[in-house]
């Protein structure tokens, strides 16, 4: 973090200092478990926490400057900033520390694939810049400001992560990070409970220009129907990434290489070249062609942008493929909407050609009226994509059953199991050698937690262990 002064801080929040204005912070916290000496601790209240008890705490263990709502009961003589309410405190204090630097400033969202697209982002740029970015998903109201807050001046761009649930999430995020490029991946039905329709959810996602100058850049999946639907409708330049012929970055010929990856061609007004990236699966194309429109944005060059791309690892839980005990794993337990349950699926099918595949599939869930439909329909991909097993976890994944079983899965092939636990004894006792197995849901469902009891910890280990030693 770039440092700062109590009474900047006090400034930023519009908070009243009982403090001495002249303490310097060096980062700032809102977990004593992990502050560092010389930091602010923000005191946050949640529905099982409250910060203002763990104030000494963080005394203890070096925080120089404690945030505290006004009215809290806090030790005599802290050195305090009091506020009406930390949580907004800390999205006033990001939105300034963000205005100290005059970097190019990313953002993205969308309904799938943020983490993904961010990451990639993220690789791509750092072939030729020093990026920083959001640490895994720490992209609501909490996690993002606490993002912005690590940048410092050794970081020459940035890329944040957008998620939400409802509207007005995303204006108040992007208020704080005012990005100069927006990404949004695609709009989907996740979160569709809450919202109603595609169209709100669409109307959603694009709140993050409202953080936008007119000169920023706008860069939209051309191949999603809603977002290609806004050509010539948006203030900023905006340009579409994907494989249509009407897009302006486009990715065409595509080539797998089973697990190793996949090279595609990329046409645009300027130049065309082909790229490889090291992940699996056509949505990693639309991945990278994100994170190409990004860097071709910042005048990056094509050899550049390969470099970029090449370093790209996954994120633990997203798509991690393992060899363990000679039974090939594909981890993809961390979340699940029907877009990246079906993008899945196609790599199993993909990198396990000519072998015995099995497709762990839990509830999708907050997807309101559309469940049924949605859960359905995954299950008719599982049966004509020739899956020979599949195990539906959850109260939901019913459906994935009989959307199997009416497109001609065998009945026998199948298994439907109430939760997680109930399912490891089955897997366990058929799985073989030689087989693919795939474990996807939300992340409710718990089944990286199954993959680990069945395979005696080794797959989120061993998952830790990969993304180590690819950094």
């Amino acid at each position: 973090m770039k440092e700062m002064r109590a009474a900047e801080v006090a400034r930023a929040v519009n908070g009243q200092l009982a403090a001495d204005g002249n303490i310097m912070i060096r980062s700032v916290s809102t977990d004593t478990r992990s502050l560092e000496p010389g930091c602010l601790f923000i005191a946050l209240r949640g529905e099982r926490f409250d910060g203002h008890d763990y104030i000494r705490d963080a005394l203890d263990k070096g925080a120089v400057l404690v945030m505290a709502e006004k009215g809290a009961a806090i030790p005599d003589g802290v050195p305090a900033v009091l506020v009406e309410k930390t949580v907004q405190a800390l999205g006033k204090l990001a939105e300034y520390h963000r205005s100290r630097f005059h970097i190019p400033v990313i953002a993205v969202t969308g309904s799938v694939g943020k983490t993904s697209t961010k990451e990639m982002i993220a690789a791509t740029l750092s072939a030729g810049l020093k990026v920083h970015k959001t640490k895994g998903n720490f992209n609501n109201e909490i996690g993002l400001p606490l993002s912005v807050l690590e940048l410092d001046d050794s970081h020459q761009a940035a890329v944040f992560e957008m998620g939400m649930r409802g509207f007005g999430e995303i204006d108040y995020l992007t208020r704080i990070v005012r990005p100069d490029i927006a990404v949004i991946t695609n709009i989907g039905i996740s979160h569709i409970e809450r919202l109603g329709s595609r169209q709100n959810i669409l109307k959603a996602k694009l709140e993050i220009i409202r953080g936008m100058q007119d000169d920023g850049v706008v860069l939209l999946n051309g191949d999603d129907e809603l977002l290609s639907g806004l050509k010539g409708l948006l203030r900023q330049k905006t340009l579409f990434y994907g494989m249509d012929e009407t897009c302006d970055i486009r990715a065409s010929d595509l080539l797998s290489k089973g697990e190793e990856g996949i090279s595609f061609s990329v046409q645009c007004p300027a130049w065309e070249h082909r790229f490889f990236v090291p992940a699996p699966g056509i949505h990693n194309v639309q991945n990278a062609l994100a994170a190409i429109s990004v860097a071709m944005t910042l005048e990056f060059d094509c050899e550049t942008i390969e470099k970029g791309l090449l370093s790209y690892t996954g994120d633990r839980m997203r798509m991690n493929i393992l060899d363990i005990d000679g039974i090939k794993v594909i981890n993809d337990a961390y979340n699940a909407a029907p877009a990246s349950v079906s993008s899945a699926l196609r790599v199993l099918s993909e990198i396990g050609a000519n072998r015995r595949k099995w497709a762990v599939l839990g509830d999708m869930l907050e997807l309101g009226a559309w469940a049924e439909d949605a859960h359905r329909e995954i299950g008719m991909q599982v049966a004509e994509s020739g899956i020979d097993y599949l195990v539906g976890i959850g109260n939901l994944a019913r459906w994935y059953v009989e959307g199997a079983s009416d497109h001609g899965m065998p009945l026998e092939k199948t298994r439907l199991f109430e939760n997680a636990e109930d399912a490891q004894n089955f897997i366990s006792q058929n799985i073989a050698k030689g087989d693919v197995i795939l474990f996807k849901g939300s992340r409710k469902m718990n089944l990286d937690l199954l993959a680990d009891r069945i395979f005696g910890g080794k797959v989120t280990g061993a998952s830790r262990n990969t993304e180590a030693q690819n950094k």
